[in-house]
């Protein structure tokens, strides 16, 4: 069984089997990719799925608040998913999350992803949510961005943690059957020639599983990703609500014994 919560540096807190991290000094809860509307542009494309993604994120969040002291809730991008339009359910959805949030803490801070057009017609119903384009700084020595755009700071040494959405990280393992099962994780990594370090979060979406993650710098969606950490360094940290956390080996070491077992 894995731990029920994980310190990840002084003050950086996963709060247990969830897909957000708890900033301890600003009393700040991080979450990335939510994706509200993803059933209702599905569905328009002919296949119908639950709607859950809102239910699943609401409970999330409630749980996540009667464990840690939050105050302000940071989204690092993609909370809603249509691109083209805001849909009716899409909409909605963000009316009822938006104000669920606003209702429990003071401030609300989105970070904009590649996915969140058309979010300032929902927000300007909210005077306790902002959003800001690129990166948001906390407490001066954490970067938040949502990692679709390479925006990084000239100097990322001035900061201990960069924190981002947008890859939906998974590691896939296989069962005593030989079944690949899944599962979605953060990838705690490090930036090429310097000391800053990188948690990339799972997505909070009950529909992103996301992409495998690997040694190979192309297999990644963000350019960060492909150019600018040591993917051999990554560790990817799995979550699951039986399991607990675990923390796995570094990429390269874990690579190197998977390939061992197989042959």
């Amino acid at each position: 069984m894995g731990s029920e919560t994980l310190e990840l540096m002084p003050g950086i807190v996963i709060p247990g089997p969830f897909p957000v991290v708890y900033l301890k000094n600003s009393r700040a809860l991080v979450f990335a990719d939510a994706h509200l509307g993803f059933e209702e542009e599905i569905a328009a494309h002919g296949l119908f799925l639950p709607r859950i993604q809102k239910k699943k994120l609401l409970e999330v969040l409630e749980t996540v608040l009667g464990i840690v002291d939050v105050e302000w809730i940071v989204v690092a991008g993609d909370i809603k998913h249509q691109f083209g339009q805001l849909g009716r359910v899409e909409r909605r959805e963000l009316f009822d999350v938006l104000g669920f949030l606003s209702s429990r803490v003071s401030r609300v801070t989105i970070v904009r992803g590649n996915h969140d057009n058309y979010l300032p017609l929902v927000l300007r119903r909210y005077s306790n949510v902002e959003l800001v384009e690129d990166y948001l700084v906390v407490g001066g020595e954490i970067l938040v961005l949502h990692g679709h755009k390479d925006v990084l700071p000239s100097n990322t040494s001035n900061y201990k943690l960069i924190i981002m959405g947008h890859e939906h990280p998974s590691l896939g393992l296989r069962d005593k059957l030989g079944y690949l099962i899944k599962y979605p994780c953060f990838l705690y990594t490090q930036l090429k020639n310097s000391e800053t370090k990188l948690l990339v979060l799972p997505a909070i979406g009950a529909y992103q599983t996301g992409t495998s993650v690997s040694l190979e710098p192309s297999a990644y969606l963000s350019p960060i990703m492909r150019n600018k950490v040591l993917l051999n360094e990554s560790k990817p940290i799995v979550y699951d609500s039986e399991l607990g956390l675990l923390e796995f080996p570094k990429l390269e070491t874990l690579f190197n014994v998977l390939s061992e077992t197989v042959a």
